[in-house]
């Protein structure tokens, strides 16, 4: 996704959570052990913060994807599916930094979206009328709910966010003729559903 520029603030980028683990991997691991280690981390990453009460992990956890590190993440579940558990925290990982590093971009869209699914704004639990400074917290909130409070409701809220910009993307791509715009709202609105999916199946205790 393009940016067109970044009032966000540069974090430290934290400690890689996996050294251990991916020290034992020799090369490509073959695609049953890719799929073992994508659930057995994303669940133990899950389970050990909910259950610390130390919020310096959270605090790790919420930024272990800023500066380089989805590249780290991208190597363990980025080839997940959609509506399994490392496959939700991905895109759910993606989105917070896109926002994180471009939220006046997001805001942009957003504003755009907000008009056509006005209904959509109340899930997301975005402040009307939002701002920069309101994404942030806003997509922080998110992230860190889905390790510290309810992961059914926060994959709900960054679907119905990704679904919002969405429909913001393709009405920018709309006017501007743009059809990387228009590409971008497809991946959008597919991230949305993934999102929105997996909180339903967390919801019902079935997203593993």
């Amino acid at each position: 996704m393009s940016s067109h520029g970044s009032s966000a603030p540069r974090f430290r980028r934290p400690a890689p959570l996996y050294d251990s683990v991916a020290a034992t991997i020799p090369g490509e691991p073959d695609p049953a052990t890719s799929s073992d280690l994508a659930h057995d981390s994303a669940r133990a990453l899950l389970d050990g913060v909910f259950h610390s009460s130390d919020p310096e992990v959270v605090e790790r956890v919420v930024t272990l994807a800023e500066e380089d590190g989805l590249a780290d993440l991208a190597a363990l579940w980025s080839n997940a599916p959609a509506a399994t558990l490392p496959g939700a925290l991905w895109r759910l990982y993606v989105l917070h930094t896109w926002s994180q590093r471009n939220a006046d971009d997001l805001l942009r869209r957003y504003r755009a979206g907000s008009r056509t699914v006005p209904g959509l704004r109340y899930l997301s639990g975005l402040a009307e009328p939002p701002d920069v400074d309101e994404v942030h917290r806003t997509m922080d909130a998110i992230l860190r709910g889905a390790f510290t409070g309810d992961l059914a409701l926060a994959l709900r809220r960054a679907g119905a966010v990704a679904t919002i910009v969405a429909h913001g993307t393709a009405h920018l791509a709309d006017e501007d003729a743009d059809d990387d715009r228009t590409r971008q709202a497809e991946r959008l609105l597919s991230t949305g559903e993934a999102l929105t999916t997996a909180g339903r199946h967390a919801e019902a205790g079935q997203l593993d």
